[in-house]
């Protein structure tokens, strides 16, 4: 006979159930908002920046930022049920933003040697962001002002953008690149809470492979392991589940699999598994039955001893 929970006990459960729906992919868009400075939307650049937000479920606002034409994020968490029993809505900074260039003032810095100092000013502006440097219509600027810069020069300058201020970059030529850059970057970041979530569920010391996919193994302490192990021999060409099961019948673990190669040496090695009877459907073995082969057992002997990166199997 159950019983029905308690009201905080149900209620703690589905707040729980709740706070993980909205962390999935597909809900969690609905949290993050993008602020965007009004420079940002400038034409031609700014063209499909909101209608590509608006199809990813991002929320947006226009406020000046401490950087023109500059985009930064923030997050409003759901309610949260507290051990008092009282609800309390939270909103977190994500540490990143988005600067564009337009490509003449990209052209000026590289040519006065000003970009890293410029982007230095703008990180300075975002403390605690990483920065993403959008760069517009660089390719057509210099179609038409010819001689303007350099490319190796520019290339240099952006490196060293990369590799002093941590700031990638991406060069643009239409709005419609700049719209996708900026949706594509705000569903990743509104998804990070869910896969930062997958990988501290996955990378624990309890759980050595684990999958929420088809056909994948999860290992918990020792259970599961024989069968990671039949997984890992189907996987290389030629075997199937009766010579995997064969393999497993004189050899049950991967470690003593391991140490009959050792011990049969580089020599031996290669044809330890050739006379290893296939049973045919679970049947009886018998003489007429068939055998791994040296073939075959030279490609696991290879897979499993190799210490060459570039072997073939």
């Amino acid at each position: 006979m159950s019983f029905p929970l308690a009201n905080p006990d149900r209620l703690k459960l589905q707040h729980h159930a709740e706070e993980q729906r909205n962390l999935k992919p597909g809900h969690c868009n609905k949290f993050l908002h993008a602020v965007i400075d009004p420079a940002f939307l400038r034409e031609p650049h700014g063209a499909q920046l909101l209608p590509k937000l608006a199809e990813l479920g991002c929320k947006y606002e226009l406020s000046a930022q401490p950087a023109p034409t500059t985009i930064t994020f923030y997050r409003t968490v759901p309610a949260k049920l507290t051990p008092a029993g009282t609800m309390t809505d939270t909103t977190v900074h994500e540490p990143f933003a988005v600067h564009l260039l337009d490509g003449g003032t990209l052209a000026a810095y590289v040519r006065n040697r000003q970009l890293l100092a410029a982007v230095r000013s703008v990180k300075e502006a975002l403390p605690g962001r990483r920065l993403s440097l959008l760069v517009f219509g660089l390719v057509a600027y210099c179609r038409v002002h010819r001689g303007c810069v350099g490319r190796r020069e520019t290339e240099q300058a952006l490196t060293e953008v990369q590799l002093y201020e941590d700031t990638s970059h991406q060069l643009l030529e239409t709005d419609e690149q700049v719209g996708n850059f900026v949706a594509q970057l705000a569903r990743a970041i509104a998804e990070r809470p869910y896969k930062q979530q997958q990988l501290d569920k996955y990378s624990c010391d309890q759980v050595y492979l684990g999958n929420e996919k088809k056909g994948c193994v999860r290992v918990e302490g020792t259970a599961g392991l024989q069968q990671l192990y039949q997984a890992q021999l189907i996987k290389i060409p030629s075997v199937t589940l009766e010579i995997a099961e064969a393999i497993m019948g004189a050899y049950p673990t991967v470690r003593s699999l391991l140490e009959g190669f050792r011990a049969a040496g580089p020599a031996d090695g290669p044809h330890l598994l050739a006379n290893v009877s296939i049973r045919r459907a679970g049947g009886p073995i018998t003489s007429a039955n068939r055998r791994i082969g040296p073939e075959l057992s030279r490609k696991i002997y290879s897979l499993y001893g190799s210490t060459n990166p570039k072997q073939e199997l």
